[in-house]
């Protein structure tokens, strides 16, 4: 990996050919497009944000004529993932701070959720009627058969819990959106540290906080989502916990690196993550609103605040 961070950082041609190639490969294989992405934090990082456009832009022209040559469709490719990752690298550099950076993504991401909500108000509808789609196209498949068989679920019965995901589709898709913008930051962080032999982001992941405000404002939409069974509260609640899952796992960065055995700790923690997803999240994400209010860093970092 080392190997490749110096080669992204050679040159110009050499980026976009990292960039390039990624972003297509991250058609077939979504999750690559951290490998561009990272690239492209890398750049900003450590050559400036105006080499990181260029690169950019570059690379979007040659997906979009690529895929035009050879799917027949033009498209811009992750255009808006890049982009949002420069942005926010750049924060990051500006503000000297992760947890600025990532308070200000948080932020974004809510004011994103609301607007959507408010300009599009038949979204729900079309997210339904793309839910059902989906469904008729997958039902046919054996791991598909498979899956409703292991769960006891009929397909009838699986069409209804269609509306309720569909109330709350917007909220996830941002969701995901903030988080691989983040691991994504991490990443061409991670390849920073691994290029200067030092270990700068990984003190500053384990130190971020995204702050008391955002935290009780978390637990206010939850409370008000509970109450009212409001689809944008709820949507609110997932795009703020998917950012507070990552104070978490700083947080149990924090805790692991204290004990006498940290690799045991985070096999287990990364383990878990793998084997049990979604409860291991939503555990770290309420790890990270309490730190949020109560600031637990504090107590296991006091050597390096």
């Amino acid at each position: 990996m080392r190997s490749l961070a110096r080669y992204i950082l050679s040159g110009p041609f050499q980026a976009v050919t990292v960039v390039f190639v990624f972003a297509l490969l991250s058609f077939p294989f979504p999750f690559l497009i951290v490998f561009s992405g990272g690239a492209l934090a890398l750049i900003t990082l450590k050559v400036g944000v105006r080499q990181a456009i260029s690169v950019l832009l570059i690379s979007v022209a040659l997906v979009a004529v690529s895929t035009l040559l050879l799917l027949g469709n033009l498209t811009a490719g992750p255009l808006i993932i890049w982009a949002s990752i420069v942005a926010v690298t750049y924060a990051y550099l500006r503000f000297q701070s992760l947890g600025l950076a990532l308070q200000a993504l948080t932020v974004f991401g809510i004011v994103l959720t609301v607007l959507l909500t408010a300009l599009f108000p038949d979204l729900q509808a079309s997210w339904l009627l793309y839910l059902k789609n989906l469904l008729q196209a997958i039902e046919q498949g054996p791991s598909f058969q498979i899956m409703m068989q292991n769960t006891g679920l009929s397909l009838e019965r699986a069409e209804q819990y269609l509306p309720g995901i569909a109330s709350l589709m917007t909220g996830m898709v941002i969701a995901v959106y903030l988080l691989t913008i983040s691991v994504t930051l991490s990443f061409g962080g991670w390849w920073h540290d691994l290029l200067d032999d030092a270990q700068a982001f990984h003190k500053e992941f384990v130190r971020f906080n995204l702050g008391r405000t955002l935290a009780i404002s978390v637990a206010l939409f939850a409370v008000v989502a509970w109450a009212s069974k409001a689809a944008i509260f709820w949507q609110l609640t997932i795009v703020c916990l998917s950012m507070f899952f990552l104070q978490g796992l700083g947080l149990a960065h924090a805790l692991i690196g204290a004990i006498s055995k940290p690799a045991l700790g985070f096999i287990t923690v990364y383990g878990l993550l793998f084997i049990v997803t979604p409860q291991m999240m939503l555990l770290l994400a309420s790890a990270g609103v309490l730190d949020g209010l109560l600031d637990f860093r504090k107590r296991f970092l006091k050597s390096e605040m």
